[in-house]
């Protein structure tokens, strides 16, 4: 599952998402005390169900200061995850290397190594920004990140399929690469809902990585 973060969730600190006033800038003028109380809002009740009305009334400040710096309530949103989406861009890359390296030897091992070390950083990302990863995957809904959240999964199928296309010759069944990509997104969504310790959620991802490794073995045989 060759990771696609690269220019495709940031485009110059500026999340990639059009419509609705959801374009938030990299001016972090907005008063810190809104900021907190926007992120505990949103992550408490969704960005459907979140109120700027109640974000103002816990910042002290009225809705007008909101909408001054921000274009709407997405546009709010959008901008807590600023620094999240800059730390995915970054923190994919030893993935990118190994996938590279599995795309030029074609073997099954080094393909495997490549899906279990971004599985890793997946789990980095879900125990050391928990917080910021439960915006991302279970409190987007009705908002242009949830729409991001979409398109980086047809990224990531069509990327998938390109692999090993690439490697083999033979692309593998799109319906069941792209299956495959929203159960993760899913599973991700699910370990964060389930709120389970740091152990126990390492343990539930070994387990699913596991089930996962033999599926992609099993894939390469088919394609060789």
């Amino acid at each position: 599952m060759p990771p696609c973060y690269n220019n495709t969730v940031i485009d110059n600190g500026v999340i990639d998402v059009k419509g609705d006033g959801a374009m938030a800038s990299k001016d972090h003028s907005l008063d810190s005390g809104i900021a907190q109380a926007a992120y505990q809002e949103f992550l408490t009740c969704g960005f459907q169900k979140a109120s700027l009305h109640k974000i103002a009334e816990k910042a002290g400040v009225t809705t007008g200061a909101i909408y001054t710096r921000y274009q709407n309530k997405d546009a709010l949103f959008v901008s807590l995850l600023q620094g999240f989406f800059k730390t995915m861009e970054e923190i994919f890359s030893p993935a990118e290397q190994e996938y590279e390296r599995a795309r030029k030897s074609a073997r099954a091992e080094d393909i495997i190594r490549a899906i279990n070390v971004e599985e890793g950083i997946y789990f980095r990302l879900l125990t050391e920004h928990y917080d910021d990863c439960t915006l991302f995957f279970s409190r987007s809904d009705g908002s242009s990140v949830e729409r991001m959240l979409k398109e980086l999964m047809e990224r990531k199928t069509k990327q998938t399929i390109d692999f090993f296309t690439e490697v083999y010759g033979k692309a593998p069944n799109g319906d069941a690469i792209r299956l495959l990509m929203g159960s993760q997104f899913w599973y991700f969504r699910q370990l964060l809902d389930e709120h389970l310790e740091e152990d126990q959620m390492f343990a539930c991802l070994r387990s699913i990585l596991d089930f996962f490794n033999a599926g992609w073995r099993q894939l390469c045989d088919t394609l060789k």
